[in-house]
């Protein structure tokens, strides 16, 4: 349940594309090594069909990947990590009125390393929107903010940097003694766009594509409970009771 588990653990979609067009992304580990652009038909070890006689730009041993061809074949064999979804209290969310659960994204963007006909290139990936789940059954929050890491002093019902969520009792709100809910357990699901920028290492071309991977990461399952507040001896003398 800690703040490095949901990032580490997330699952990775690329981009439709990247499965579509010139499969460079199925070649780059055993391009390691070769001289660059100095690959010809017989070389492709790879799980798509090799060029034919009948693609004669793809047998072209001198044609460089575009760009575009870089970044799908990136979003194709990378692991992305999440966001780095940080959720506040850990281990358990409470149904009071006033104390919600507090949410952001600790690591925005991420790098990559790939190696394509022996060039390392290195594939950026920024966030681009946010998407939660608050596993309750309320509509999901989509957002392009990142939220903010609470820190002392802010107030956690209206301080504008940060991105709350206020879970209600399951079955309605009973008395002030309500709660905890030991088969009320939820989850909250983060799903993260992200743009990957690449620069060709063989035209100097730097170029970015929204939309290019998909992550989703969670905290896995946690306990609604209720907060219960009883007052000391000592506060009911300050009063003069």
């Amino acid at each position: 349940m800690d703040d490095q588990r949901a990032k580490a653990t997330a699952e990775a979609t690329p981009a439709p594309e990247a499965q579509l067009g010139w499969h460079w992304e199925a070649c780059i580990l055993t391009a390691i090594g070769k001289e660059a652009n100095s690959r010809i038909a017989s070389d492709y070890e790879c799980d798509s069909p090799p060029p034919t006689n009948d693609k004669q730009e793809q047998q072209d041993p001198g044609r460089q990947p575009t760009t575009e061809e870089i970044l799908y074949a990136a979003a194709a064999v990378i692991h992305a990590d999440g966001a780095g979804l940080y959720k506040r209290p850990l281990g358990v969310s409470y149904t009071n009125k006033f104390i919600p659960t507090i949410v952001a994204v600790t690591s925005p963007t991420q790098t990559h390393v790939i190696n394509l006909l022996g060039r390392d290139i290195t594939i950026t990936l920024t966030a681009t929107n946010y998407e939660w789940n608050w596993g309750d059954g309320t509509p999901n929050l989509v957002t392009t903010s990142t939220g903010s890491v609470w820190s002392e002093g802010m107030d956690l019902n209206t301080d504008p940097n940060l991105i709350r969520h206020y879970y209600t009792p399951p079955q309605g709100w009973r008395s002030m003694l309500d709660g905890p809910y030991p088969h009320e357990d939820r989850d909250i699901t983060l799903t993260t766009t992200w743009s990957g920028t690449a620069t060709n290492p063989f035209t100097g071309e730097t170029q970015t594509i929204n939309g290019l991977v998909t992550t989703t990461e969670t905290t896995g399952k946690f306990p609604l409970s209720h907060l219960v507040i009883n007052n000391t001896d000592t506060w009911e003398e300050k009063q003069g009771h």
